[in-house]
């Protein structure tokens, strides 16, 4: 902005002493509470002030082992081993520099990273840990600064007393003021003068879009009708930003906005997106209900499936895309032998098929913790047995290939020329033609199926894989005696509806056993071919609380 906006100014440049007088007048406003007042956490916990300890550091070294390290690196470095599938880039603990803080100075306060930790950061792959113990999430504040090259220090208490001032510590932000038309009216003026350059004048991100961080990474500039924070969403806590902006992204700080200027930023900002899409945007645990019946659905259009009880997951893409999946709607039903879980989400394009090198395509999958204690949500743990996973992969490639015929080159080549070599099943006269498919060949010589293995097995019956995994690049297909999942997917009207179904006991290594009367921990990855989904480019849930009634 070239002028000073302060409060109610009328769009006139305002001179340095009126300047400072405004800002002194905000300041003794927001200097009337207490001091407990003034750095309030908000809804944090009455331990918020729990002090580093060695047992509290071990608390923390063992969750952040488990659960952080995969992203951010053992070392904290933020090159942990799914780093690379990761947009944006996980936090290099390191250099500490952090996004989400409450101070002038750029240094986190222990709450703010206390809240990041619990909240997550939507619009990345950071999930919210807040199942995670309280002392585990404290214990990770302090070991995450443990890694700090500098120490983390928060500078003394210094508010703005003019525009040309250096404020220090944590910012005091004055009493919101009425959220009106008026304001917010107001606040789209202020706004369209200083963010519709990179935001857009109707905030949908569509402005300046060539941006980089402090670290060469490329960033866009967000879509605020979305309902996307990466901090909280609360008032205060967007005021922060407003007033300190983001560092080490190219979001300014507004300095000159500090008062009534910026709550008015605030409240048109917030008006942007609904409560519910905001909601939407976390990633939250939830408790599924396996409900029990008499006799399980196998088919997604059964009845039964109407008295389940539905509970909505929300998802987050691992790389970040904003033409995404965000619901996945999950039922389940048991009837003391066996369960069905069925599977709802939005897909715009049915991609069926993988034949051509450009094509991708559709899948689901759940995961299955084998121990009450989960290890790390994203393909299991590397250090233990105890710490693998079992997955349930449905794939509409394989639905296809069973509705009606397996899918051939042919179909997607139709003049495709193929040497075959001879089926030593068949006598001479016998033998296919010389351009035979793959089920007219001899599965000697494809030698994945040759091999056994399930996934290249063009006979079997099932669209449904069952894996394990014990950390990222180990997922592998559980023997084929073993195999007891089956699964029906079906698509319409732009979505999914897929039955994944199994007996309750498993059979064989790390097969989830799942046990009537209690609690098994879940979570769920959805893929969009048509976005160019594979492997472990998806989006996914934190785990979940699947309960099996009696």
């Amino acid at each position: 902005m070239n002028r000073y906006v302060i409060g109610r100014s009328s769009g006139f440049p305002l001179s340095k002493s009126v300047l400072a007088s405004l800002i002194l007048a905000w300041l003794c406003a927001g200097c009337s509470r207490s001091p407990d007042e003034s750095q309030s956490t908000g809804n944090l916990s009455p331990k918020a002030l729990m002090a580093s300890s060695p047992k509290l550091l071990a608390a923390g070294k063992q969750a952040y082992d488990l659960n952080c390290s995969p992203c951010h690196g053992l070392k904290g470095d933020g090159q942990g081993s799914a780093a690379y599938l990761l947009y944006p880039k996980p936090r290099n603990f390191v250099l500490a520099k952090f996004r989400l803080v409450s101070t002038w100075d750029y240094t986190p306060t222990d709450e703010d990273a206390f809240r990041t930790i619990s909240r997550g950061m939507p619009g990345s792959a950071m999930p919210s840990w807040a199942h995670l113990t309280e002392e585990a999430r404290w214990g990770l504040v302090h070991y995450i600064k443990s890694f700090a090259q500098n120490p983390i220090k928060i500078g003394p208490d210094h508010q703005p007393t003019s525009v040309s001032d250096t404020p220090t510590g944590r910012i005091q932000v004055p009493p919101e003021v009425p959220d009106t038309p008026e304001a917010r009216a107001r606040g789209r003026q202020l706004f369209v003068v200083g963010c519709a350059g990179c935001h857009g004048p109707l905030g949908k991100g569509d402005g300046q879009q060539r941006q980089e961080d402090s670290e060469g990474f490329p960033l866009r500039p967000r879509d605020l009708t979305a309902g996307i924070f990466k901090g909280s969403p609360e008032s205060q806590e967007v005021y922060k930003r407003v007033v300190a902006g983001l560092p080490g992204s190219p979001m300014p700080a507004s300095l000159h906005l500090y008062g009534n200027a910026a709550w008015d930023v605030v409240h048109f900002v917030r008006s942007l997106s609904s409560d519910e899409q905001r909601s939407r945007m976390e990633m939250k645990r939830f408790r599924i209900v396996a409900k029990r019946v008499e006799e399980l659905p196998s088919h997604p259009d059964d009845s039964e499936w109407r008295s389940a009880p539905a509970v909505n997951l929300h998802l987050m893409p691992l790389w970040w895309r904003d033409n995404r999946p965000e619901v996945l709607t999950v039922q389940a039903l048991n009837d003391g032998k066996e369960i069905a879980i069925q599977l709802v989400w939005s897909d715009a394009t049915y991609d069926h098929t993988a034949i051509r090198p450009q094509d991708f395509r559709d899948a689901a999958a759940m995961e299955f913790s084998l121990t009450a204690d989960p290890p790390f949500f994203g393909m299991g743990g590397e250090s233990s047995h105890a710490q693998s996973v079992n997955i349930w992969m449905w794939k509409a490639e394989r639905q296809a290939d069973l509705e009606p015929a397996f899918q051939e080159l042919d179909k997607i080549y139709p003049n495709i020329g193929i040497d075959s070599y001879p089926n030593l099943l068949r006598s001479p006269l016998e033998q296919p033609t010389r351009n035979a498919l793959t089920l007219e060949s001899d599965p000697t010589f494809v030698t994945g199926w040759g091999a056994k293995n399930i996934v290249s097995d063009p006979t079997r019956k099932s669209a449904a894989e069952d894996l394990a995994a014990q950390g990222f690049g180990t997922l592998r297909a559980r023997p084929m005696a073993d195999q007891q999942v089956s699964a029906l997917g079906v698509y319409s009207t732009g979505s999914y509806r897929v039955v994944l179904r199994r007996p309750l006991k498993g059979k064989g290594q790390n097969s989830a056993s799942i046990q009537s009367g209690t609690t098994t921990p879940v979570s769920f990855a959805v893929w969009d071919g048509s976005a160019g989904d594979r492997d472990g480019k998806k989006s996914i849930t934190i785990w979940q609380d699947l309960f099996v009634e009696k």
